[in-house]
């Protein structure tokens, strides 16, 4: 029965970063240290155990380690005996110095209850009483501590190997085999390959067991005929790995039949110097770790890149690259290598001038070759030994050289345009093709008839036989550093700042950068034998699969696996250099050389093999606020949290630019995929509760959705909050609130109500007091008009009927007598003067003044007219009513006679001789009254005030006007009542004319 992991075991998560100590580097190998100060809880690395999903086990004297190949997980702090394993069940086991028995499996440690359930715990049990000691590997720390009677060895789960000092034997199943009588003292120069069990009485002399028969054994590989050497075994047991040390050199031995053979894995480190009790090699990616018993973890990883540098002060600085001989490169500097690294001089083309001499070279069809220095194009013969040809650009610069098809040159320059020249004339003259492509920084064919040129600000596609130049609008103001056409149609191009893209189709598409962006500053791409694609940068060499990337560009999936190498993997530096014609070369050996800061970079890509992350995902543990919960594939979280962290890992030994891991919550096509941090851990804050799905996947190498993926389903608890009982509550109370708001609401509309009936009833009986004051008002001016009437009827009665009486008297006495007629004149006046102001008095007195009548007005004129006829004719003046009899007017018929009676009284008053005319007509929309006489006329100035705007003038205005008689005052207030107008004119002889316009609607 197991426990559980305790309580007290420790995490720790370090990095392999800047405070690896510094190591003298191999030519062949590059080297990282690991100690306490990086990530090791402590610096003795007894035993290296690899499990079967990746991780290295490290025993140490303060626990045991995992190590992922960035991070160390350190897993209890007890002392680390040695580190066993299970066959039987796939597993590792781990005693500690008090005997305790620690499980590793699926990549996490735990306590044993009972040992006995480890396997086959029987062959790995110290007994100090018998002097029964199990393997543990070589060289054996405890030798010099320990008395070894009987030593064992076990070769799988049921049998092994009894070492004693009077013989060996052989067990299966607990029981005996064979028995070989071998005497010897010395029981650690013992060890298997293969479950074959072998010895070295001797230094450099090795026997094979063959069951019971005991066979020399033969030493070849590297360490052939050197069996008399001085060596040391590192026997790593769990691993099955057996190594020799001599001197500074570190060969792996394995079974060849009955021969040993032997290859170096390592050389030029000091093991005894640095104290190394423990081996192991991962021999696919060549890589060995070393532990040391004080000083830590070392780590040696063989460089597969060799780069070619030239001796002497000449400069490693290379750029523009052609083919030369069987399989070599030359620069333009003059130097050439051989597929070997061996140099080369040519002193022709070395030349003291500036750098853009490197940036072109070229190689005709007829192996001359081409470069160019400033404004100077050069051409030399194939062996470089004369120059052939020159040609020099005034005033302009040659920014690059092409060889194109039909052995064509094609030279661009900064300014003046694109030029050709046919290659193998002796002497060329170079022909101007366009002037609008300049700038050239790279030119390939796409076919025979088609041109591709990128310059430092566009690309353009030249088709050659009708020259039709196409601008390729979506590169505008770039920097087109290099292209690669590998088949008609499929263009590739790289940019300075802008990264890849993909011309396919009439369709351009941008290649995802890497998670650092080395890739938005790419120099080139070239293609190897394998369909690979290697991409230069400032920042080191990428491998992508030219199937995914063309993938990408079709959407069948949405990432692209770039593998990444950098100074570690055998550069001298990580900046290679790109801006020149060829940025790379292909050898007809399969070879690539790349240009660099320092040196040329030249390899077999069929050689190199990547290391990829291809191992299996495992979440470690869950951080939740200052908890840690065990990692399962459902973890349940509580609802109150406020961060949770998720530990993810995954054996991978290579450099951790090439470990891409993302995760997203809850999944789906449209999921939002997120970096994993650096450190290996997802976070998340607090979220509400429910179930939730995070997926993890990590990217295991080239291949269409070549990922690995783990699913972890999230539950976070339902909180109080949450819970039905609550949400009961919570919707009484709100029930519980709502009525007490519309019943609070309700008071109050009931206490304002009774204050607005309050206020309702004040306004009320302030409205019935103002109204009783106006009934009473009304009564009072109902009396005054009652009065006006009488007093009206009054003057009628008593004044006007008695002056109408003397008014016919004295027409009647007084015809001829001049006093009579003179009376009568005044008594006349006074009449009509009486009579006004009584029609005045009465328009005002009466309510229902503006009441409408259809009045004949021949008929009123006429009457009117008759009551003026006496007195005219005393004057020898005549009263002619010439207005048609059969005019009808809507009009307040009273009104109109007091107008018409006041404009006939002054008519007649001021004509002395002649006629008083009156008419009526109608005239542009509206009725028009004239009363014309021969009289004395009207002043001009009383005529102007009357056709002007005299109804808005002020009162002082009309003052002076009014003084000259209230009648006409009244004529135009009258008019004014009954929507009329006066309107004066000047006879051309004499008198005037008055005119009442009247607007009927």
């Amino acid at each position: 029965m197991r426990k559980s992991l305790l309580p007290n075991l420790l995490l720790v998560c370090c990095y392999s970063t800047a405070a690896i100590a510094q190591l003298p580097e191999t030519p062949a190998y590059s080297a990282v240290h690991y100690t306490d100060e990086n990530g090791l809880p402590q610096n003795s690395v007894k035993f290296i155990s690899p499990d079967k999903e990746g991780f290295l086990w490290l025993a140490t004297e303060n626990g045991l380690v995992r190590f992922d190949g960035s991070r160390f997980r350190s897993f209890n702090s007890s002392r680390i005996a040695y580190i066993y394993p299970d066959a039987e069940r796939d597993e590792l086991f781990a005693r500690t110095d008090k005997r305790e028995v620690i499980s590793i499996h699926h990549s996490k440690a735990g306590w044993v209850h009972a040992p006995a359930d480890s396997g086959n715990y029987e062959y790995f049990v110290y007994d100090d009483t018998s002097g029964t000691y199990p393997v543990v590997g070589l060289p054996n720390i405890f030798a010099n501590t320990i008395k070894a009677d009987r030593y064992l060895i076990p070769t799988d789960e049921n049998a092994c190997f009894h070492i004693t000092r009077k013989g060996v034997s052989f067990a299966r199943s607990r029981e005996e085999q064979y028995f070989f009588p071998y005497p010897n003292c010395n029981p650690w120069t013992f060890f298997t390959l293969g479950g074959t069990l072998y010895h070295m009485p001797e230094k450099g002399r090795f026997v094979r067991f063959s069951r019971d028969t005991l066979q020399p054994v033969v030493i070849t590989g590297d360490l052939a005929g050197s069996e008399e050497k001085d060596f040391e075994l590192y026997w790593n047991y769990i691993a099955e790995q057996v190594f020799l040390r001599h001197e500074d050199k570190l060969y792996l031995l394995s079974a060849a039949g009955p021969a040993l053979h032997t290859r170096e894995v390592l050389n030029g480190f000091d093991f005894s110097g640095n104290n190394i009790v423990s081996v192991y090699y991962d021999a696919q990616l060549q890589r060995i770790f070393l532990g040391s018993l004080s000083k830590g973890l070392y780590v040696y990883t063989r460089k597969q890149f060799r780069p070619f540098v030239a001796s002497g002060n000449l400069g490693n600085v290379f750029y523009a690259q052609a083919p030369y001989g069987d399989n070599g490169v030359l620069t333009p500097q003059g130097v050439a290598f051989d597929n070997a690294g061996r140099e080369m001089r040519f002193p022709l083309l070395r030349r003291r001038g500036p750098l853009s001499q490197k940036y072109s070279l070229q190689e005709d069809g007829e192996g001359n070759f081409w470069s160019k220095d400033d404004n100077i194009v050069y051409k030399y013969d194939s062996t470089l030994t004369k120059l052939l040809w020159k040609w020099t650009f005034n005033g302009d610069d040659v920014t690059q050289l092409y060889i194109g098809t039909g052995n064509r040159l094609w030279i661009g320059t900064r300014r003046s345009g694109l030029y050709y020249l046919p290659a193998a004339d002796t002497a060329p003259k170079p022909v101007l093709y366009s002037g609008d492509i300049k700038d050239a920084s790279y030119l390939l064919h796409e076919t025979p008839e088609l041109l591709w040129v990128g310059t430092g600000k566009g690309l353009f596609r030249v088709h050659l036989p009708s020259g039709r130049i196409t601008t390729v609008k979506a590169f505008m103001d770039t920097y087109v550093r290099s292209l690669l056409i590998p088949i008609p149609g499929e263009i590739w191009i790289t940019t300075y700042d802008n990264g890849i893209f993909l011309y396919r189709r009439n369709k351009i598409t941008a290649m995802p950068t890497d998670r650092k962006n080395y890739l938005n500053t790419t120099h080139c791409i070239i293609r190897d034998d394998r369909d690979f694609f290697w991409i230069t940068t400032n920042k080191g060499l990428f491998q992508a699969a030219r199937k995914d990337m063309l993938a990408y560009a079709d959407g069948k999936h949405d990432h692209i696996y770039y593998h990444y190498y950098a100074k570690a993997h055998g550069f001298l530096t990580n900046e290679f250099n790109g801006g020149c014609q060829p940025c790379a070369l292909r050898l007809q050996n399969g070879n690539i050389s790349l240009p660099m800061l320092d040196g040329l970079l030249q390899y077999t890509p069929t050689a190199i093999h990547p290391d990829l992350p291809d191992k299996a995902l495992f979440v470690d543990q869950v951080d939740v606020d200052t908890m840690a919960l065990a990692a399962a594939d459902t973890i349940t979280l509580p609802n109150h949290f406020l961060r949770v962290g998720l530990h993810v890992t995954t054996p991978y030994f290579g450099d951790p630019h090439n470990l891409q891991m993302q995760y997203s919550m809850e999944g789906g096509e449209n999921t939002a995929w997120l970096p994993v941090e650096e450190n290996g851990t997802i976070y998340f804050s607090k979220m509400r509760s429910g179930t939730y799905k995070l997926r993890i996947r990590k990217f295991n190498g080239f291949g269409i959705n070549n990922y690995s993926e783990k699913v972890i389903t999230l539950v976070v608890e339902t909180g109080w909050f949450e819970t039905t009982w609550f949400r009961l509550l919570v919707a009484c109370f709100i029930v519980l609130v709502i009525y007490l708001y519309i019943r609070l609401r309700m008071v109050r509309i009931q206490r304002k109500n009774r204050v607005l009936k309050y206020h309702v009833q004040e306004r009320t009986r302030e409205l019935e007091e103002t109204l009783e004051f106006l009934q009473a008002s009304e009564r009072q001016l109902r009396r005054q008009g009652l009065m006006q009437q009488r007093l009206i009827t009054a003057i009628t009665h008593d004044i006007k009927t008695p002056m109408k009486y003397l008014l016919l008297l004295s027409g009647a006495e007084g015809k001829h007598d001049k006093k009579s007629v003179a009376m009568h004149d005044a008594l006349y006046r006074m009449y009509h003067l009486v009579e006004n102001l009584i029609q005045y008095m009465k328009m005002q007195a009466i309510e229902n003044q503006d009441s409408l009548q259809y009045v004949d007005l021949h008929e009123l004129l006429e009457e009117k007219a008759g009551i003026f006829r006496p007195i005219a004719e005393a004057r020898a003046v005549k009263i002619l009513n010439q207005a048609a009899p059969d005019i009808q007017v809507p009009v307040n018929r009273q009104l109109l006679a007091v107008v018409i009676n006041n404009l006939l009284d002054n008519a007649v008053k001021y004509t002395v001789t002649g006629s008083v005319r009156i008419g009526a007509c109608y005239k542009e929309g509206a009725l028009s009254i004239q009363i014309t006489d021969t009289g004395i006329g009207m002043e001009p100035a009383m005529r102007d005030w009357i056709n002007r705007n005299q109804y808005v003038q002020p009162e002082e205005e009309r003052l002076p006007y009014m003084q000259n008689g209230i009648g006409l005052m009244i004529v135009i207030e009258l008019l004014q009542q009954i929507n009329g107008r006066l309107v004066v004119h000047a006879n051309e002889d004499a008198g005037t004319r008055m005119e009442v316009v009247l607007h009927l609607n």
